[in-house]
């Protein structure tokens, strides 16, 4: 848990980590690009390595349970889009999950969440995933636009042939009557 909020008014603050072990990752296989449902099983503030800003780190799991993608988002920092770049992320997390902010840590451990994931190379380094976009989980995300197209479409379809049974139903039995 960690309070977001002092910390951005310049408040320094470290909260602990929660005791989960991040490095004990059982399946280390690597996901495939694009969006994916889950939820943040642990958010927490940490110091960056240089000591002079902080960050809030994020684990983030699968729906399945199967596998752990981690995310740093930068709230303190000596490079100020850095910052910007975190608090326009803190702030799509926070519509995503429905809320209008986010104060503290504790508020996002458990929420499902889906991200966009990518596949980094990192030289010597193994590839792994990285977290690029949060939004809605997929049964609450707005379709994409061509579903949209196809949607409409279909609603256009069934409008034209409700228009039409009911132009027919108007006519009468032998479509040529006209009641006096």
């Amino acid at each position: 848990m960690g309070n977001i909020s002092s910390l951005i008014g310049n408040n320094q603050q470290h909260i602990q980590p929660s005791g989960v072990d991040y490095n004990a990752v059982t399946n280390k296989n690597l996901l495939p690009a694009g969006w994916m449902d889950g939820y943040i099983e642990s958010a927490e503030i940490r110091d960056t390595r240089s000591g002079t800003g902080q960050y809030i780190y994020i684990a983030w799991r699968t729906s399945d349970g199967q596998h752990l993608v981690h995310d740093h988002i930068n709230i303190k920092n000596d490079n100020p889009v850095a910052v910007d770049i975190g608090l326009r992320t803190l702030s799509t997390i926070a519509r995503a999950l429905g809320m209008e902010s986010i104060d503290d840590t504790e508020q996002l451990n458990g929420r499902e969440i889906a991200v966009r994931l990518a596949i980094e190379e990192a030289g010597e380094w193994p590839a792994r995933n990285v977290i690029k976009a949060y939004a809605k989980t997929s049964t609450t995300r707005p379709k994409r636009a061509s579903d949209l197209d196809k949607t409409r479409h279909q609603i256009r379809g069934n409008e034209n042939r409700n228009q039409q049974a009911n132009f027919r139903s108007a006519e009468g039995p032998t479509g040529d009557e006209i009641p006096f």
